[in-house]
């Protein structure tokens, strides 16, 4: 109950079943196929209409050098580091979501704030002091002196609203002149511009974000952007930026309720600020653990009273003409995100929810909170809401809110390679995914919300007695030498299917999504496997490490092990194994990632040829005492029933087997070119030749006579450049 808790006046809305909040991830553009071989190879806010007075002009001049300034300094003075630690896969255009596909270089990427003109019309000074929860007392004349109760820079507050149209209001209201404030939002970096829009043209506050940057050059940007009052800054809540605030007027505003206590905590002991003002819907306390004891942690904020609320009615109108005013393209972008950040995978994920519950709420607070598309008057109707891919519906867990014609999908689509938790071809309206979803046979595994999806248990996934006796979960360092290159792929999938978290490093950015897609596809029932999206990007490798790491059945992420400096996610939780294959002996690679990821058990999967160079270069790599029976060829050996499953899903995927071809055809291109004896180049040349031959022999099978020449063909001229 909030009977004694002080909340807002508000309007009442026609449903109080409002949403919550948003937090990152996505959905992706139509699945590629590979590329041509020979490409490979060559490889405004309007005008006031009021005219601005001479000191509001400065103001946002000044706003304008200030982050001008900062862009200049940030490029005069580069930090070295680029990894990030965000979690939130952001939402990408025509609610198509894909994690950044743009590099480190964030000069483009620091917003110029807007011309705001039309600034805000209510109290920008100090709040008012008088408010709920003051004391008061009859002096010698006779009337009621009113006395202020102070903010203590060490005590944490709360502002409950009853509905949730009253919650970005209220922050608005909160926000006022010559303050520095840090914005925590729940969703994740792409629908920060929207927000940044809404608050800067209704407070007139010059308002910033970053996006696209490493941890350093992040934190950087934001405290030059501090430095200055008049500065809101907005970050998405899933990060823990390492910012301290100085001076009095410094505010930490949490929007929406934390859902994790412990980063609540370190944020607020991080900034130092004066002011700590959780503002939350009173209704969503009871969806997320951390409610009860946030509530016992906060106190009711001491300023909130009848001044505060008068604020926030003076602030009403202003407020939803700006809202109003805002493209509807640029809230489009917030649905998609709102969506995954509250679902099964996110990190505002609502137990209590089901599918459809979860899309009608994201409706709901599309419509009438953001005032999508007002000149319509039922939401539902076709076409009035965002279209989402069905790999976005697969990766989500989201059929039965499409079937029950809550959610609209593209029939255009395809596979999303953001999360890739589909694992099939979808078909639209009624995707089928291999994942904790869909199949003809087998059982049945709890949903989000209880409710009983089927299940197909692949064989491998059942563990026999052979495997119980011949197989050994060890902790340290150790290799597995593979005959064929082929049988990394089993070996790859047998090994992830006995840890709870497995990391895997392979070799070429651009094999990542096939291999995703394919390993996907072998560990089917109750797997989820990762990969980031966009190439050289910290962001991306972050967005998919925090999926991963947050992933509450087993997973995989696939990462390139020439990444430098790894998420930061894959320091915060420890990892069941972490895996290293491809053209070279990566003992260098692996040796840099041991201080980078918690992890119990390391191992590479390499060929006779690096075998004695490994034991040359480590002594404290030894082989896998199970290595022999996993690497037995014969029938009814722990392996077999893994290669079979492979081969399956190789013959029945063309798509797969030629994505796999082309990028291992390139990167056997790309091996060292130094100058060779002719002994030599003859060796590599027909190495080269076996190498794709061998590995590629079911695709030979699948693609026939007349592409098998081609394809031998290529072969041979790739394995003399």
């Amino acid at each position: 109950s909030f009977t004694s808790e002080p909340v807002l006046d508000s309007q009442k809305d026609s449903s109080g079943d409002a949403a919550t909040e948003k937090d990152s991830i996505s959905e992706d553009s139509e699945y590629s196929t590979a590329p041509p071989l020979n490409l490979i190879l060559l490889n405004p806010v309007p005008d006031s209409k009021v005219p601005p007075t001479e000191s509001e002009v400065d103001q946002t001049e000044e706003t304008r050098d200030r982050t001008r300034l900062i862009e200049e300094s940030l490029l005069d003075n580069p930090i070295t580091e680029t990894e990030n630690d965000e979690s939130a896969v952001a939402v990408d255009e025509d609610a198509e979501a894909r994690i950044d596909v743009a590099l480190v270089e964030p000069t483009e990427d620091l917003q110029e704030p807007l011309d705001i003109m039309d600034t805000n019309q209510h109290q920008f000074e100090e709040l008012p002091v008088e408010i709920g929860g003051v004391d008061t007392e009859p002096d010698s004349a006779g009337t009621t002196t009113v006395v202020e109760q102070p903010v203590d820079p060490k005590q944490s507050y709360r502002i409950l609203v009853e509905n949730e149209s009253e919650l970005l209001l209220s922050v608005c209201t909160l926000i006022g002149k010559e303050q520095r404030v840090i914005c925590y939002m729940p969703c994740g970096t792409t629908p920060l511009a929207f927000y940044k829009q809404l608050i800067e043209n209704v407070t007139g506050v010059s308002v910033f974000f970053a996006e696209r940057m490493g941890v350093a050059r992040r934190d950087a940007a934001y405290k030059k952007y501090l430095d200055n009052d008049n500065s809101v800054v907005l970050i998405p809540g899933t990060l823990l930026p390492n910012i301290v605030m100085e001076g009095g007027n410094t505010w930490v505003i949490h929007v929406g309720w934390p859902p994790n206590r412990e980063k609540y905590v370190s944020q607020i002991k991080n900034h130092q600020a004066k002011n700590n003002v959780i503002v939350a819907c009173a209704d969503d306390l009871d969806f997320y653990p951390s409610g009860a004891p946030l509530m016992d942690q906060t106190h009711s904020w001491p300023k909130l009273g009848d001044a505060f609320t008068d604020s926030v009615n003076a602030l009403r109108q202003s407020f939803e003409q700006k809202l109003t005013d805002i493209p509807d393209e640029a809230k489009a972008k917030v649905y998609a995100d709102w969506i995954q950040s509250h679902g099964v995978y996110g990190p505002r994920y609502v137990k209590t929810w089901d599918s459809t519950v979860l899309v009608q709420r994201a409706n709901f607070y599309l419509v009438h909170i953001l005032k999508y598309r007002q000149e319509s008057f039922d939401y539902v109707e076709e076409g009035i809401l965002p279209e989402v891919s069905s790999g976005f519906v697969g990766q989500n867990l989201l059929e039965s809110a499409v079937q029950a014609g809550v959610l609209h999908v593209k029939h255009d689509s395809s596979i999303n390679h953001i999360s890739s938790l589909a694992h099939g071809d979808f078909k639209p309206p009624t995707p089928v995914i291999a994942e904790v979803g869909t199949s003809t046979k087998g059982g049945s595994a709890p949903g989000p919300s209880g409710e009983k999806v089927k299940t197909q248990r692949a064989k491998p996934r059942a563990e026999t007695p052979s495997e119980e006796l011949n197989f050994k979960l060890i902790s340290g360092h150790t290799y597995f030498t593979v005959e064929e290159d082929f049988d990394a792929m089993p070996l790859i999938s047998f090994l992830a299917g006995k840890y709870d978290k497995t990391i895997c490093f392979l070799e070429g950015q651009g094999s990542l999504r096939h291999y995703q897609k394919l390993f996907s596809k072998i560990l089917q029932p109750k797997f989820l496997v990762v990969a980031p999206e966009a190439t050289n990007s910290d962001q991306a490798n972050t967005d998919a490490a925090s999926l991963f790491i947050n992933s509450s059945v087993p997973a995989m992420l696939l990462l390139t092990y020439s990444t430098t400096n790894l998420p930061p996610a894959l320091r915060e939780k420890r990892v069941g194994c972490c895996v290293y294959w491809g053209f070279h002996l990566p003992l260098k690679q692996a040796k840099k990632h041991r201080d980078q990821v918690i992890c119990s058990s390391t191992t590479m999967i390499i060929s006779k040829s690096q075998q004695h160079e490994l034991k040359r270069q480590a002594t404290d790599v030894t082989e896998h005492p199970s290595a022999q029976a996993l690497l037995d060829l014969k029938p009814k050996s722990l392996l077999w029933p893994m290669r079979n499953t492979t081969v399956s899903v190789l013959m029945a995927d063309e798509t797969t087997v030629k994505g796999l071809y082309v990028n291992r055809i390139y990167g056997l291109g790309t091996v060292s070119r130094a100058e060779r004896s002719a002994a030599a180049q003859r060796k590599l040349y027909a190495w080269r030749i076996d190498t794709l031959q061998g590995f590629f022999f079911v695709g030979l099978r699948k693609m026939g006579a007349k592409t098998s020449r081609r394809w031998q063909a290529d072969c041979q001229y790739l394995a003399q450049l």
